[in-house]
Formats: structure tokens, C-alpha cells, sequence
């Protein structure tokens, strides 16, 4: 009998280590909604996107103010505004903004990035005006209280003193100054002593600044009829005044005729935190896609080549991982790994190898296939939600895209070719005048990484 057993385990084992994966369904049309776009007196962009799969809506609010909006007068005040926003209005304290959330199924949550500061709520669809109210609120009228000011200044504090500790931190704080050096791009948090110089003032003067409708875009998707929404709309955002905009930053990147290798020596430390990286073209750019794509290949995915060759084959760490993080100005191209010491010079090796590789040979069309796949498949999954949705349409404001980018999207991935794949990487993938940052100590590593470029230890 247990001989039996064995035997037809092992038969049925042979037969699934033969079997070959069914392929992916075909894939099944997309019913979008009926999106509308439109434009109040005072500038604010208006996007209604009905959507009546569950009884609840969803609204963004994003105003054209990232992390590094205002870094070079007073570093940290466009985080500490985002952060302090919904704590309390003129007519609100934060406990009633909480109070009423709560009592119409709602939350409210600001978040600030490179790009923008957005204000992300959601509530029953039978709410919606009193959802537009607070988020209105919330935007137009920031109280900033003393008291809560001064309590996210300490927290936000003690996260950076928390996040200096993180070699992944140092290393993308380091290449994003040398990819983007002095626009708000290279900038990621303000040293403590730098906090205390915010002052509830300087938050409320920032505020009036950038927290403006013609600065903003106001997306709303979710169970709802797109008059009375827009009715709605003009009710509780149309007395918002409109407000001359600050110049935006001049976009000057940093230029390197050679590699560059940045240290930042942790002596002690057993392990490298590698990251090299490149400047990319900003989001709207026609080459997004195939960039995008590229990326995946070489080390977007798990079944990427660079996984394959340096966590498969070398052994030599456990996740690496490649992004194309393209934003509203410039965009950036990094791959990185953490790695042992003594592996160090040769994953730096490896990770040029591959790129260099992606530049010069085509892709199979297996790898391209694969890729397509995944990166179809994903962005319809992010769709499927209304917070997804409704952060995938105000990105397309955020960053200059074109109207019907989310509807043309399998097409265009579809069509891609190898040629085009090819084509992306020798453009983006730059190793000879690239950026290389290494987290690790210096006296284990300096010989390995020499012969990669000119080194730099960063004080």
C-alpha cells in the first residue's frame, strides 16, 4: 500500500514538473465609465467619473504642491502643511472633522509626494454633499492649531532621525540630489533643526500660496448622477478664490561626463546597499511605456533578468529590484540591491553587465510576452477599485498626460516590439555617465567599487 502511495505521487509529480502553465485568459473588454471634465469660474479642473458598482464615493482632491514645493526657503513646510491639514479647520476642530467622517461611513486621509499634495476621501454615496464640504473645508480653511503643529513637528521629528538610520533611505536620499541636485526633486526630508523653524504662520502663508483652485484638480468617482455631482461641485467649491501662482522651479539636472560612485560610509556595517541610477524624461513622454516595459525585463518583476542572474544564479542577495519613477518635470531610472560585503564589486558588475545587455541584444519574446502580461494585467487590477481608479485619473492631470492614456493603454503595451524594447534601454539605461550610491563601510568595500568610477565620500 505505501509503495502504491509513493508510486503515484511521484508519477503525479513527473506529470506537473512536465505540464506546461495553460496560457493567460484572453483579455475581457473594460467598461469604463463616462468621464467628464470640466472647469469652475476660479480654475478648479473638475473630472466626474460615475461609477455605480457599490453605493460610495470617492474624491481627490490634488493641489500642484509636492514634498520639495518651497524646500530652499523653509525645508519641510509643504510635508508639515499636508500633514496638519485635516487637524482642524476655521469652523472645525480635528475631533468634528473625525465626528462627521465617522457618522456618514467617511474617511479623509492627506498624503504629499513629489508632485502634488492630496487630500483622498471616501464616504456613502448618499453623503456626497457633506463629503464635499469637509474635503472643501478642509482645503480652503487649514486652522493649523498651535497644538498640533507642535505635535507634528516632534513626530515628523523623530521619523527623519528613524529614517537616517535605514541604508535604503540614505541611498535613495543621496541618488535623487545627485540625479536632481538642486530642484525640488533632490529634496526628501529637512534635517530636524529644521522643523523648529516652521511656525504655524509659515504653514498657513503656504497654504494660501499653493492650497488654491487654480492649482488643483478635483476627481471624483463612485455612485452618483453627473449633474446633480456638478451642482454639488459648484456648491461647495465655487466661492474658493482663485490666486497668482509662485513661477515653477527651473528643471537644471546635474550633468556627468563619467560615472560618479557616492559613498556613505557605515563602518561596521556587513552588508552594501547598492542603488545606481540615471535620469529618465518626465511622465507625458511618449517613451513611458516602452520605458516601462524595459524596466520590468530587466528588474521590474520577479522573473526579471537581474533577479535571474544575481539572486538565481550568483546568490548574491535575495530581492533585487529596478523603477522607472517618472514624474510631472524629469523622471529617474534605478536599479539596486543589498549585498554581503564581500559580493559588492562584483553585484555592481553584474547590474551594469545586465543593462549593458538590455542595450545591446534583444529581448526574447518570451521575456516581452511576460512583461506584457504583467504589466496589462496590473493596471487593469488597480482599476478595479474606486480609489485606484480615482488615483490613476488625477494622475493624468498631475502629470500632463493625455485624456485617453488609461484607454490606450493595452494597446499601446501590446504593440510593443522587441526593436522598441531595445531601442528604450540604450536611450535611458546610461552606465557610463550614471550614478552609483553605496550604503555600506567603506574600508570593506573601497577596492572593490574603485575600478566602477570616480568615488566620492559623502560627509
Amino acid at each position: 500500500m505505501m509503495k502504491h502511495i509513493i508510486l503515484c505521487t511521484l508519477l503525479t509529480a513527473r506529470v506537473f514538473a512536465q505540464a506546461t502553465p495553460p496560457p493567460p485568459a484572453p483579455p475581457r473588454p473594460i467598461n469604463w465609465p463616462a468621464i467628464s471634465e470640466s472647469k469652475l469660474d476660479n480654475g478648479l479642473t473638475v473630472v466626474l467619473a460615475p461609477l455605480h458598482n457599490v453605493p460610495k464615493i470617492t474624491v481627490a482632491l490634488s493641489l500642484l504642491a509636492g514634498r520639495g514645493t518651497a524646500y530652499k526657503t523653509q525645508p519641510g513646510v509643504a510635508q508639515l502643511a499636508g500633514r496638519v491639514a485635516n487637524e482642524g479647520t476655521a469652523t472645525r476642530t480635528s475631533l468634528q472633522i473625525k465626528q462627521e467622517l465617522r457618522s456618514i461611513g467617511g474617511s479623509l486621509n492627506v498624503g504629499v509626494d513629489n508632485d502634488a499634495t492630496t487630500l483622498s476621501a471616501t464616504s456613502l454615496s448618499d453623503f456626497a454633499p457633506k463629503l464635499l464640504d469637509i474635503v472643501s473645508d478642509v482645503a480652503r480653511h487649514p486652522a493649523y492649531p498651535q497644538s498640533e503643529v507642535a505635535l507634528a513637528k516632534t513626530n515628523f521629528a523623530q521619523e527623519i532621525e528613524e529614517q537616517r538610520s535605514s541604508p535604503d533611505f540614505l541611498a535613495q536620499e543621496e541618488l535623487d540630489k545627485a540625479l536632481f541636485g538642486g530642484h525640488p526633486y533632490g529634496f526628501s526630508v529637512p534635517d530636524p533643526a529644521a522643523i523648529k523653524k516652521v511656525t504655524r504662520d509659515s504653514l498657513k502663508t503656504f497654504a494660501a500660496t499653493y492650497y488654491v483652485p487654480n492649482n488643483a484638480v478635483l476627481v471624483i468617482v463612485g455612485d452618483f448622477d453627473a449633474a446633480t455631482m456638478k451642482s454639488e461641485v459648484a456648491k461647495a467649491f465655487g466661492s474658493w478664490k482663485r490666486v497668482p501662482l509662485p513661477p515653477a522651479p527651473k528643471l537644471v539636472l546635474p550633468v556627468r561626463d563619467k560615472r560618479q560612485i557616492y559613498v556613505i560610509d557605515r563602518p561596521g556595517s556587513v552588508q552594501s546597499t547598492i542603488l545606481i541610477g540615471a535620469p529618465a524624461p518626465p511622465r507625458r513622454s511618449a517613451d513611458y511605456i516602452p520605458l516601462r516595459t524595459t524596466n520590468m525585463i530587466y528588474g521590474g518583476a520577479f522573473y526579471s533578468r537581474l533577479t535571474r542572474n544575481i539572486r538565481e544564479s550568483k546568490g548574491y542577495t535575495y530581492s533585487p529590484f529596478s523603477s522607472a519613477d517618472l514624474r510631472r518635470a524629469a523622471g529617474a531610472f534605478t536599479a539596486g540591491a543589498s549585498v554581503r560585503n564581500e559580493v559588492t564589486g562584483p553585484t555592481i558588475l553584474e547590474m551594469l553587465y545586465e543593462l549593458d545587455r538590455m542595450r545591446v541584444e534583444p529581448v526574447t519574446a518570451e521575456e516581452l510576452q511576460s512583461a506584457k502580461t504583467y504589466s496589462i494585467g496590473g493596471m487593469e487590477l488597480e482599476l478595479e477599485s474606486q480609489s485606484s481608479l480615482a488615483s490613476r485619473i488625477s494622475t493624468i492631470y498631475i502629470d500632463e498626460l493625455s485624456r485617453d492614456f488609461l484607454q490606450t493603454f493595452r494597446e499601446k503595451v501590446t504593440a510593443l516590439t522587441p526593436a522598441e524594447v531595445q531601442s528604450s534601454a540604450a536611450k535611458y539605461f546610461d552606465t557610463y555617465r550614471s550614478a552609483i550610491v553605496v550604503v555600506g563601510d567603506y574600508k570593506q568595500i573601497k577596492d572593490q567599487i574603485a575600478p566602477f568610477g570616480d568615488v566620492k565620500v559623502v560627509k
